[in-house]
């Protein structure tokens, strides 16, 4: 088995989109050390939506509608991990575009 390190950074959007997936081969896990979100808005407080897509079994929402401060980041895996099974996706939305921003860092193990 393979391990990877990856990291992917993303724009949040108002839609509910796709921010990182895990390589979909069967056997294949995704161990997300970090899912940082910060408000680049100097002003303003924004919200987050936080999904991920198991391919099995449906959708659940890792945050729903949390605050992030102006000037500030906050992070959703927290002090635990998040663990993603062939396929599973993490999906990402703002109350407005263009206040936040994602960055993911990823432990692929394929």
């Amino acid at each position: 088995m393979a391990n990877t390190f990856k990291n992917a950074y993303y724009d949040v959007t108002a839609s509910l989109l796709p921010a990182y997936t895990a390589p979909s081969s069967a056997g294949n896990v995704a161990i997300v050390l970090t899912l940082r979100i910060t408000n680049v808005d100097g002003a303003n407080d924004a919200t987050v939506d936080a999904t991920v897509t198991d391919a099995s079994s449906g959708e659940s929402y890792v945050a729903y509608t949390m605050t992030v401060p102006a000037d500030s980041s906050i992070e959703l895996a927290g002090t635990s991990k998040l663990v993603l099974e062939a396929g599973d996706i993490i999906k990402l939305k703002a109350n407005t575009a263009s206040d936040l921003e994602a960055f993911i860092s990823v432990l692929q193990i394929t």
